[in-house]
């Protein structure tokens, strides 16, 4: 195994620069909402995000890859290495932001505010902090004249947020799978440096992700006679379909410890506190104790089981009308090891209901589970503990899904980490009113990635 030099960060990586925190408030002005419909999407705003991106870092420009095959908005760079006998790497990050109901912000949401130690905006934590970091680090690297070992290359989709869009990063796969690229490891956005994850444990949790649930949407619809609500007959098909909603609600899909709980347990209880050590590395007595637990925390929860839960319903139109048909749309996350079928048939059984019916609309599979044994997930976390000194680093089970499924077929080192040290509260204000990061956040971050792309 290649040894790894020894180094510390120097002022210049580590200071937050003026400008950095300048560009990324610019960036969180531009409007990039993605949507599942391309021709919903404003890419007048993306081309504005890319005008800003080329005057701000002009040496990494240089490296951007143009090419048809990449489509218009997406940005992918390489950075070459010195040692091209190597596999590169592969950083990646996405451009676009969810929506934002700008009544229910302190600060408006595209206004790139700084206030009190904090930029708020859209997309300040998710994820342009990793598009600004990562090009801040590179140009940075470019000034200075130093040349990373590795090559790396550098890819922004434009449409991670509207999940079902073919526009961004499955298109940047399919040109790295043409051009037969294989990467050492890559990196997006997923777990971070978590303060007061588990109670109990004094150290932060930097939680890095080897792999992603899986993301299933269903439609349940009941139809029925319509009619006057002055002469009702029941049940009606906003009724029955409300029962089975309620069963879905009050039953659980059963618990399971994945490979990536089981793998966090084991790295938590050989530094944890003594009660935690014997929780966490005694599975085969405490495994059914520690489900109980887990059961009684969402985070946690989420952790050991696929969740079901109705998102959106839909029925009549006007308060005096049954409707004749009631649906809804229902998302589940699926554990490893769970699938479109094994979901369908539980949530049938549990609905006992022909009246019901259950159809498929979206699904996306668990991803496959990255090794946590070799010289990448050892690189990472020795970068991370040189960044967050304080912390245990871990692998973990992602909740959400990201981009780094679709490089899957490109790596079997992928990994989910967003350098920034948060605790619950910050965490939950991705894709809710006042999402923000901290200045010293984003200090981290560029020392983060600078220290990742230096030494790797």
């Amino acid at each position: 195994m290649r040894t790894h030099t020894k180094y510390r960060v120097t002022p210049t990586a580590v200071q937050t620069d003026i400008e950095e925190k300048t560009i990324l408030a610019k960036a969180v002005t531009c409007r990039t909402v993605s949507h599942a419909e391309p021709n919903l999407t404003e890419w007048s705003e993306f081309s504005r995000l890319f005008a800003l991106l080329e005057a701000s870092f002009p040496l990494c420009s240089k490296h951007r890859i143009i090419d048809k095959a990449l489509g218009p908005y997406n940005l992918v760079y390489c950075f070459t290495g010195e040692d091209k006998n190597r596999e590169p790497a592969l950083l990646t990050a996405h451009l676009d932001v969810v929506g934002a109901n700008e009544q229910e912000w302190t600060h408006p949401p595209f206004e790139g505010a700084i206030e009190e130690g904090f930029l708020y905006g859209r997309g300040s934590f998710d994820c342009k902090l990793q598009v600004i970091s990562i090009l801040s680090a590179f140009e940075h690297l470019r000034k200075t004249g130093n040349c990373p070992k590795h090559t790396w290359y550098v890819a922004f989709g434009c449409d991670e947020e509207s999940n079902s869009s073919k526009e961004g990063a499955v298109q940047i796969a399919r040109y790295f799978q043409e051009k037969g690229l294989h990467f050492s490891f890559v990196l997006d956005e997923g777990g971070v440096v978590s303060q007061k994850y588990i109670k109990g444990f004094k150290q932060s949790i930097a939680v890095v992700g080897v792999a992603e649930k899986g993301y299933l949407d269903l439609e349940l619809s009941v139809e029925r006679t319509a009619g006057h609500s002055s002469t009702p007959a029941f049940p009606t098909a906003l009724g029955t379909l409300s029962q089975a909603i309620h069963r879905l609600e009050n039953k659980q899909m059963p618990a399971k410890l994945t490979p990536p709980v089981k793998q966090m347990l084991t790295n938590l209880g050989k530094e944890g506190p003594f009660t935690y050590s014997m929780l966490f590395l005694n599975l085969w007595l405490t495994a059914g104790l520690l489900k109980f637990a887990f059961s009684k925390q969402a985070t946690l929860n989420a952790a050991i089981r696929s969740t079901i839960v109705p998102t959106v319903i839909t029925a009549s139109d006007k308060s005096n009308v049954i409707a004749k048909k009631a649906t809804a749309i229902v998302n589940c996350r699926l554990l490893p090891g769970d699938t479109q079928e094994s979901i369908l048939s539980w949530i049938t059984k549990t609905i006992a209901s022909d009246s019901v019916r259950v159809k498929p609309i979206h699904c996306t599979p668990p991803s496959h589970i990255s090794k946590t044994d070799g010289e990448a997930f050892s690189y990472l976390s020795e970068t991370i503990k040189k960044t967050f000194p304080e912390s245990i680093v871990t692998p973990y089970l992602m909740m959400g899904a990201t981009d780094a499924r679709k490089y899957q077929n490109l790596s079997d080192y992928i990994y989910r980490f967003t350098p920034a040290r948060m605790d619950r509260s910050e965490v939950d204000r991705m894709h809710a009113p006042d999402e923000r990061i901290s200045l010293e956040n984003i200090s981290l971050a560029q020392q983060f990635y600078t220290q990742l792309i230096t030494y790797w």
